[in-house]
């Protein structure tokens, strides 16, 4: 759910915004579909949350969960909450710091500030390049959890 709708934001709705001239029009888009998603992305972690919480305790076998580091499953693991922390950060960076700045800079280009227009574009570039950047990271996650899935691989020793 959070991928598909990273990609589906980061491929399609964003360049769409593109072809909307009136900057009112582009704006009041935009706040719709940033917090319809924001509330689908918090749904998705949390899902995802608890899910990796019951994997954890009710579906990895013992002797995996109580000597992690003595499988692969355990770097594997280590690299997969350290890119969903990662996500989370860019998640919030974009959301609470990014997401008012363009609010607030498209609101001054709507009343004609030729300056504020100039910033506007290079936020929504920065923008752009955040959701990148966090698209990769979450693929990443997803990755890295397929990975720890594969019992041929993450269960064996590590070394």
């Amino acid at each position: 759910m959070l991928v598909g709708g990273e990609l589906l934001l980061f491929l399609a709705v964003t360049p769409a915004t593109w072809l909307i001239d009136d900057e009112t029009l582009r704006r009041a888009v935009t706040r719709v579909v940033a917090r319809r998603f924001a509330r689908m992305t918090v749904v998705a972690l949390l899902v995802l949350a608890a899910s990796g919480v019951y994997l954890f305790f009710e579906v990895l076998p013992d002797p995996i969960r109580d000597n992690m580091n003595d499988f692969r499953w355990g770097s594997v693991f280590a690299v997969k909450m350290a890119l969903f922390i990662l996500m989370l950060i860019l998640i919030g960076v974009h959301g609470m710091y990014y997401g008012p700045r363009l609010a607030r800079t498209s609101e001054l280009a709507i009343t004609g500030d030729e300056d504020a227009a100039w910033r506007l574009a290079n936020l929504r570039r920065t923008s752009l390049l955040l959701s990148l950047a966090l698209l990769l990271v979450t693929v990443a996650v997803l990755a890295s959890g397929v990975v720890l899935g594969n019992h041929d691989y993450s269960y064996l020793p590590s070394g």
